[in-house]
């Protein structure tokens, strides 16, 4: 069948490009290349990926906030006197960038694990279905 070849070496090299560039578009690309192929159950695993999907948007939203709220306590804070002094709203400023960069770290190693997860998954069960079809 043309149009399975096709699609299958398409999701090959998108696959193939996820591993070499690591960047969105191209995890975009790639699931959306292994969706193409029906591999992946869309009735049980979309719901899941939603839901896994909204709530990391939900913690990068968190992480920016955070950063941005320790920036202003860095750089309002000593002038608005607060209790314990300059210094303690300079370091606690500070220690809420220093906080959010690390979480924000962490959500990308995350990020990147469950994309590798999922591109995984995909391959794996379009080669479990791949004798049934040749059949």
């Amino acid at each position: 069948d043309p149009d399975r070849l096709a699609r299958e070496i398409r999701a090959e090299s998108t696959m193939a490009r996820w591993r070499e560039e690591r960047s969105p578009g191209a995890a975009a690309a790639a699931v959306f290349a292994v969706l193409g192929l029906g591999a992946i159950d869309i009735l049980i695993l979309l719901p899941i990926l939603m839901g896994v999907g909204a709530a990391l948007i939900g913690f990068g939203v968190a992480i920016i906030v955070c950063f941005f709220v320790g920036a202003f306590m860095f750089a309002g804070g000593p002038f608005m006197d607060p209790p314990g002094g300059p210094g303690v709203a300079i370091l606690g400023g500070i220690g809420f960038m220093a906080g959010s960069a690390s979480a924000g770290a962490i959500l990308t190693i995350v990020s990147i694990g469950l994309m590798n997860a999922l591109v995984w998954y995909g391959r794996l069960h379009y080669r479990l279905l791949k004798p049934a079809l040749e059949a």
